[in-house]
């Protein structure tokens, strides 16, 4: 099963950019309206994934320092997308988050109770 290839996203302080089956968010994000580029990205994804029927994907974040709530709003977005979808086309989404980075384990442990069955998170240590 191939994977998903989609041009990076530098804009609004942030890199996005999605390689085989890991989307990675990077950088830090204080741009009053992420989702003017975080949501044509993430519908992207989205349609790739089904497309290519992928069941399980990694979303690292581990070197995403920011994330505003308009941002993390666009998360929630996706996350409940997913959720809506009928049982056959469903996949996962493992957060990986970074201890480094307090909100990320408070924001991603939130996101992942609106949608435990297709969501889940992992947090890396640093300086493993």
């Amino acid at each position: 099963m191939a994977g998903i290839k989609i041009d990076p996203v530098i804009k609004g302080g942030m890199e996005l950019k999605a390689e085989g089956t890991t989307v990675y968010i990077s950088g830090c994000v204080n741009h009053p309206s992420p989702g003017m580029f975080i949501e044509p990205f993430i519908t992207e994804v989205h349609n790739k994934i089904l497309e290519k029927k992928i069941k399980e994907i990694v979303v690292n974040i581990t070197d995403l320092r920011f994330l505003n709530s308009a941002g993390i709003r666009e998360l929630v977005d996706w996350v409940m997308k997913l959720s809506a979808l009928e049982e056959g086309k469903k996949y996962k989404i493992k957060f990986l988050c970074s201890s480094e980075y307090q909100w990320q384990e408070s924001s991603m442990t939130t996101l992942v109770y609106l949608s435990p069955e297709c969501t889940s998170k992992e947090t890396a240590n640093p300086l493993e």
